[in-house]
């Protein structure tokens, strides 16, 4: 954005406020801290002439906008929503790889517990819960 008029003229007077000034902070308009100023201090004028400066874009900015909604309604909402689009973007992919309640309670649902099965040509299968037992592969399985 090209600096008006009112902003150059607004920059100039805190420049020249500040001119000669140690650790120039400029506090908020109506913060305690502009309010524990000297009323004579030049860092509170400034502070009026900054919040101004900000009030003047703000209503222009709105007014803009305002403009806009009644010219091009579309154009409008494509740039009051575009904010709000890319972090729908960002965060799209990190939605999709997560999983869904159903997907999470299919997880958490009992399942019958699996039938074990020895496996020709390893060894034999510890049985869980049965110290010393274990599963042999079948006669049957060895011999094809």
């Amino acid at each position: 954005m090209t600096a008006d008029a009112p902003q150059l003229w607004a920059e100039y007077q805190v420049t020249a406020l500040a001119e000669g000034a140690r650790g120039w902070i400029v506090p908020l308009y109506g913060s305690p801290a502009w309010s524990q100023l000297p009323p004579g201090d030049p860092r509170r004028y400034a502070a009026v002439i900054e919040a101004a400066e900000q009030w003047r874009r703000q209503v222009a900015e709105e007014e803009r906008l305002d403009q806009l909604a009644d010219d091009d309604p579309a154009a409008w909402y494509a740039e009051v929503t575009a904010g709000a689009n890319d972090e729908a973007r960002r965060l799209a992919g990190r939605l999709a790889r997560m999983r869904t309640l159903a997907e999470l309670d299919a997880a958490r649902a009992h399942r019958p517990p699996r039938q074990l099965r020895a496996t020709p040509g390893w060894p034999p299968v510890a049985i869980p819960g049965k110290p010393g037992r274990y599963l042999h592969p079948a006669p049957c399985a060895m011999a094809a």
